[in-house]
């Protein structure tokens, strides 16, 4: 267990062994943001402008409208989810309920909330306060006047009939329909069953949904497709039974897998957008608490949690109770996007759901228990997003090799499009350095044509846009021991050049332990940081015809370490530049991640077949299978997601 930051209560390393906290360390989290939140606050506490310094007049903020709506609505969620969690009022909630409360009628009164229109940022915002009153339907919501009480359901309805993304967004207006179908204001049913339907045919499997059309998966399922539809479910009442029931089985199964994907230090995987939302990512496990989902019992949600919160307080989020368009501490502008403001990371705030739960239950009472990366290795198939996750005991690190999360249709995002994620390491933004991939030089990497996934490895086939070259990309991958090797083909690349790399290691400044090495005779590069290692490693290539004796392919390969600069921090990327490239080739190469050395692995015995590779590592046969899945549908129409 580390050491608690100063401004924390003491740790208790009793009921808490691994995390030190407790219910307390949770409302003094909450309660420094809070205070940060009314240190921006303007126009009578209805709008919080976190761009302007505190204290700020309302006629001289810096932030636009939009923004300063988000930096009020997410912390409102915050402070209700405080409310409801102190019925009596013992931990300061009058003082919380009164100013909220004022807040609303000043915003009614002098109307200065944005209007809710198409695609408008508005309607999420809306989507918060919604939930945050019927949090506090007893408390702020009762304190409200008939006139004010009108005329929030009327902003609420102006949401009606407007267009949004076809993705998470179609929740957002069945949030505000359900609150005012719920206070008997307005009919919701409509718009609500046409979201949730909307929802369900995004489902694949394990609880998993993808944002939309395509195969775009990532933290949202946690923070966003397990979030509102419980909300909504409890609104409509009673006739939509079927839907929660519905709703907590794929809750279940959703939790079940996505637990692993935090390391020992609770770090979660570095993968997909809206990360700057952080601790967000433990909602679903407080909501599974709060559904009776009984997955995790209530030592390992309060261990898993907790030590959540505790990785991004020990990483300086909270230092000044501001949290930063960052990961930790500081701001990393390559990892924003485009909708994002600086009120945006406060949908932090739904990860305090368990705030949300008497201090007596049980998952504040008792012990917390270890993880199962804690106690032993695990290796976990999610066939929805078709991802294999890989977590080590040894190590505490999760891996997550991906062969069917795209993001976007129409861009090649570093977030998504890799054969690697973990909790350690973060992707190199930009186009000049592909990680944790096989790539053409200068290529466009499309949506994956198709994919499999099992319990050693999997495959997936991409189309490259070289150019426009049209090349063909077969990648199957294995877990060999605590290395990863990957068999490509490769169609279509006649006289290109390309690059096998490995995972991208961060450098917080001037790390003195930083370095990195390569090697032209063994074809590898190693970069190390810390204790970490990341290294790659070409074992060869072949021709790519069939044959019981291929022909190896002379390349012209140089192990090559490129250094990116990331805002302030240095990534180190190991790569291995392969050319000029045959019409069709076989590549096979090792990567590796470790708080270790990686070793090398010796390859012979190479069968190129029509649908696979075998071939023998450290004396054992292992084979290599493109995929022959069924491939995906295409993705119809873009969805251009942007802030006003």
């Amino acid at each position: 267990m580390s050491t608690t930051a100063a401004w924390m209560p003491p740790a208790d390393p009793l009921a808490a062994a691994h995390t030190g906290y407790t219910r307390a360390h949770w409302v003094t989290a909450a309660d420094r943001i809070l205070d940060a939140a009314r240190q921006h606050s303007t126009h009578g506490g209805a709008m919080v402008d976190f761009a302007a310094r505190p204290g700020t007049a309302a006629d001289a903020t810096t932030g636009s409208p939009m923004d300063r709506l988000e930096g009020f609505a997410r912390t409102f969620l915050l402070a209700a989810l405080r409310i409801a969690g102190d019925p009596d009022g013992a931990g300061g909630t009058p003082q919380l309920i009164e100013h909220y409360a004022e807040a609303v009628r000043h915003a009614v009164a002098t109307r200065v909330w944005p209007s809710l229109t198409d695609h408008s940022q508005a309607t999420v915002e809306a989507a918060s306060i919604a939930i945050a009153l019927h949090l506090t339907r007893d408390t702020v919501w009762a304190a409200l006047d008939s006139a004010t009480r009108e005329g929030v359901h009327a902003w609420f309805a102006q949401a009606r009939g407007t267009w949004c993304a076809d993705n998470n967004h179609v929740l957002l207006g069945a949030t505000l329909a359900a609150f005012t179908h719920a206070d008997g204001f307005a009919d919701g049913r409509d718009t609500v069953e046409n979201a949730l339907d909307r929802m369900d045919d995004w489902h694949r499997a394990d609880g998993w949904y993808t944002d939309g059309d395509g195969r775009r998966f990532d933290h949202y399922n946690a923070f966003a497709f397990h979030w509102y539809p419980f909300f909504i479910d409890e609104l409509m009442g009673p006739g939509f039974a079927d839907r929660r029931a519905l709703h907590r089985a794929r809750l279940a199964a959703f939790v079940d897998g996505y637990q692993h994907l935090f390391d020992a230090r609770c770090a979660p995987v570095f993968q997909g957008r809206s990360l700057i939302y952080r601790w967000a990512t433990a909602a679903p496990f407080w909501m599974a608490r709060r559904e009776g989902v009984d997955v995790l019992d209530a030592a390992r949600t309060r261990r898993l949690t907790s030590g959540i919160l505790k990785h991004f307080v020990d990483g300086g989020s909270l230092d000044t109770g501001a949290l930063s368009l960052g990961w930790q501490r500081r701001p990393i502008p390559s990892m924003v996007q485009s909708y994002s403001g600086p009120g945006s990371p406060y949908w932090a705030a739904k990860g305090f759901l368990g705030l949300a739960l008497p201090a007596d239950d049980a998952v504040w009472t008792t012990a917390e228990s270890p993880l199962q990366i804690e106690r032993e290795d695990v290796r976990r198939v999610l066939d929805g997003p078709r991802w294999l996750i890989d977590a080590r005991r040894e190590d505490g690190i999760v891996r997550l090799h991906n062969f069917g999360s795209d993001g976007h249709p129409t861009r090649d995002d570093p977030l998504y499009r890799r054969l690697q994620f973990t909790s350690a390491t973060r992707p190199v933004t930009g186009d000049a350095v592909r990680d944790s991939d096989i790539t053409i030089e200068g290529a466009v990497h499309r949506p994956a044509l198709r994919a499999s996934v099992g319990a050693r490895g999997g495959a997936v086939t991409r189309a490259l846009d070289a150019g426009g070259r049209h090349v063909l990309s077969e990648v199957a991958t294995k877990i060999v021991g605590s290395s990863v090797v990957h068999v490509a083909r490769l169609s279509g690349c006649v006289g290109l050049s390309g690059r096998v790399s490995g995972a991208a290691l961060v450098v917080d400044g001037d790390a003195p332990d930083a370095g990195h090495t390569t090697s032209h005779a063994a074809r590898s590069a190693r970069a190390h940081c810390g204790d970490l290692v990341s290294a790659v490693r070409l074992l060869g290539a072949w021709a790519a015809s069939p044959s019981s004796e291929p022909a190896a392919v002379p390349l012209t390969s140089d192990g090559v370490v490129e250094r990116v600069v990331d805002g302030a921090d240095t990534l180190l990327c190991p790569a291995v530049r392969l050319g000029p490239l045959p019409a069709e080739v076989i590549v096979l190469w090792q990567t590796g991640l470790s708080r270790a050395s990686v070793p090398a692995l010796d390859v012979e015995d190479v069968v190129v077949h029509d649908d696979h590779v075998a071939l023998s590592i450290d004396g054992q046969r292992e084979v290599f299978r493109w995929s022959l899945s069924e491939p995906f549908p295409a993705d119809a129409e873009a969805q251009r997601i942007r802030r006003p």
